[in-house]
């Protein structure tokens, strides 16, 4: 097992963030963690093996130019799983309970059954990498009900199945039949998952 930085040194280089904290931690009672040098342990074959080629697969996705077209099943599976993956990570480090551990074995190959997400795209992000954890309490460890992150101008919220509304965008997973186009993503007039200075954060 190894301690490791849950987003990539090249996501950070990428969209320059690395004095970027969570926006949602900003006027909050607690000391804000640049969001690079937030961690997890993780398995280090996993982060060597597969977790190293959906960096490839979401690095060549999302920051492809330009970002048009249709988005193939195959894409939305690796985008989700990436989305997926990372809002485990952040759970973790967070110290909530989110994804159960069968679920996270599934990640390896697919995506875990009862989690979706949705995506949308933010229109002039204050910052191009951000995340927030929605929480509630579940004894002594509380448990993520929402994990919204923010990557460039596409903000995603992975949950349980059944508990994401149209409000936080379109549905990447499970995948729809529909054809979902990447210059077609929803905009929405208000903040998608955010509050009045950045991604939204609940605690009980």
């Amino acid at each position: 097992m190894t301690r490791e930085h849950i987003f990539a040194h090249w996501l950070i280089q990428k969209i320059h963030g690395a004095r970027l904290v969570p926006t949602a931690t900003i006027d909050a009672d607690v000391e804000p963690v640049r969001i690079s040098r937030v961690i997890a342990t993780v398995c280090a074959t996993c982060n060597a093996g597969w977790m190293s080629g959906l960096e490839v697969s979401f690095r060549r996705l999302v920051f492809a130019r330009p970002r048009t077209g249709p988005i193939a099943a195959v894409d939305r599976t690796a985008l989700s799983r990436w989305f997926a993956k990372t809002a485990a990570l952040l759970a973790t480090a967070h110290g909530a309970r989110f994804i159960d551990a069968p679920g996270r074995a599934a990640l390896q190959t697919a995506m875990p059954p009862g989690i979706e997400v949705t995506v949308a795209r933010r229109r002039r992000p204050p910052q191009r990498l951000d995340y927030a954890l929605e929480l509630d309490a579940d004894g002594d460890v509380p448990v993520a009900r929402r994990v919204s992150i923010l990557v460039d101008d596409l903000v995603a919220n992975v949950a349980p199945k059944g508990t994401l509304t149209g409000r936080h965008g379109t549905q990447l997973w499970p995948l729809r039949t529909h054809v979902l186009r990447w210059e077609t993503l929803p905009v929405p007039s208000s903040r998608v998952g955010a509050a009045p200075k950045g991604l939204s954060v609940r605690r009980p």
